[in-house]
């Protein structure tokens, strides 16, 4: 059948989706767990006497679990919708970090992060991209990387609004006032602003107008791609899992102990919490510029130009050079950050299509989310064993250099649109 002549509105509601993720993916674990622990680590050693590897361990453990946890929410947004799993997952999340100031012991800190690992699972970006892969084609690099730069935000703003509110309330005031952020910002807006699919406004992919009721249409392409068996008999997945794993270990290491990190070079925790904001904006500033880049240039160019800033950045980090080569480092290794989650996200919806795209990126997160809860135990214990984290962020240069690699070993698959995947897809399986 002929398809009908696309209409276009002038304003498409989508990017309203890209707002409402964006702020959502800013409140999600990653930005309110990994950017605000390193301002609770004083607090939690004065009262409690937990070393920086102790009490960062619960970000380990946390990350563990939610790899663990992800293909099980994967599925269930597949098979659910997207909001019935991500609303409960955001009150579950909000209502454990009300519970953080209760605790009197380690155990009771780490069974908190566990819970939010498992239970609050959902309110990962795992709802929030397979929902702007079903609202955009043409140009969904640019809104996962608009939605995905929600994490650079919250690195950007979540370090300063937790030493506000620890130097205004202590250590228990700034979990509380990360709670209220979710409950009376994030809540709202994905329970009356979001929507799952544009056919809920009348509307297509990419902004096109519902055609009349007797109008034919050509199908719909978002049923297209591999099954998740399918995807992991393809070596490009398994390319794809090593990549992120590695460059995730490096990158998720340094940020929870950023902050301490620039303490012992003599920066005060103010400067050293404005630098670890200054991070928060190269990520976000990067996360837009890597999707603009990879809706014009093939994706794994991209990444492999981004994952080399990161080995550059990790190199200034760990030779103990003056303040300058920090400030350097920090907005290289910032604007890297977006080559992870928002990268693996979009490769995984060209290279295996819509059909099962939620399981598929939750296994290949939930790969990525193991060296993520990997990297800050490392780096703490390095810490504690040597006095100085220069060994570990050395040793980060040559897993950046592996992730070059590795990316740019991916089959070359330049897919500008999904109804471009059939042809990719019916090519026999590597």
């Amino acid at each position: 059948m002929e398809q009908v002549q696309s209409r276009k509105r002038p304003f498409f509601a989508g990017w309203i989706m890209v707002a409402v993720c964006l702020i959502g993916v800013s409140t999600g674990p990653a930005a309110f767990t990994l950017a605000s622990m390193g301002l609770f680590l004083d607090g939690f050693q004065a009262e409690f006497g937990w070393n920086r590897a102790e009490a960062s361990s619960a970000l380990s453990i946390m990350m563990m679990v939610t790899a663990v946890s992800m293909p099980i929410g994967g599925r269930l947004v597949d098979r659910l919708g997207i909001k019935k799993v991500l609303i409960p997952s955001v009150i579950v999340f909000a209502l454990l970090l009300l519970s953080v100031p209760l605790i009197g012991k380690l155990w009771q800190l780490n069974a908190i992060y566990v819970l939010i690992g498992s239970l609050a699972v959902g309110s990962n970006s795992i709802a929030y991209m397979r929902l702007l892969a079903g609202w955009f084609d043409s140009k969904r690099g640019l809104a996962i990387g608009i939605a995905g730069s929600g994490t650079g935000l919250g690195f950007a703003y979540v370090p300063l609004v937790t030493q506000y509110s620890v130097a205004e309330w202590g250590w228990r005031g700034g979990y509380t006032a990360l709670a209220l952020i979710i409950l009376f910002v994030t809540l709202p807006l994905i329970v009356f602003v979001l929507k799952e699919r544009p056919e809920d406004l009348g509307l297509l992919t990419d902004g096109e107008a519902l055609p009349p009721a007797n109008a034919p249409v050509t199908a719909a392409h978002d049923e297209e791609g591999d099954t998740l068996w399918e995807a992991m008999r393809r070596k490009d997945f398994w390319f794809m899992a090593l990549t992120f794993v590695s460059v995730a270990f490096v990158l998720y290491g340094a940020v929870p102990h950023l902050v301490p990190m620039l303490q012992d070079r003599g920066i005060s925790t103010e400067m050293s919490a404005w630098i670890a904001s200054m991070f928060g904006i190269a990520t976000f500033g990067g996360r837009i510029l890597i999707g603009w880049l990879i809706d014009r240039f093939e994706a794994r160019f991209v990444a492999f130009v981004f994952f080399f800033l990161s080995a550059i950045g990790m190199a200034l980090l760990g030779a103990g050079l003056p303040i300058w080569a920090v400030l350097v480092s920090t907005v290289l290794l910032g604007g890297s950050l977006g080559a992870e989650v928002d990268m693996l996200a979009y490769l995984a919806s060209r290279y295996f299509g819509l059909k099962c795209f939620s399981q598929i990126f939750a296994t290949l997160f939930g790969l990525v989310m193991v060296s993520m809860g990997l990297g800050p135990i490392t780096f703490g214990a390095v810490y504690e064993a040597t006095g100085s984290y220069n060994t570990v962020l050395l040793a980060g240069v040559p897993a950046c250099l592996l992730a070059m690699a590795l990316v740019i070993s991916l089959a070359p698959r330049p897919i500008r649109r999904t109804s471009d995947l059939r042809a990719a897809t019916t090519q026999p399986a590597e």
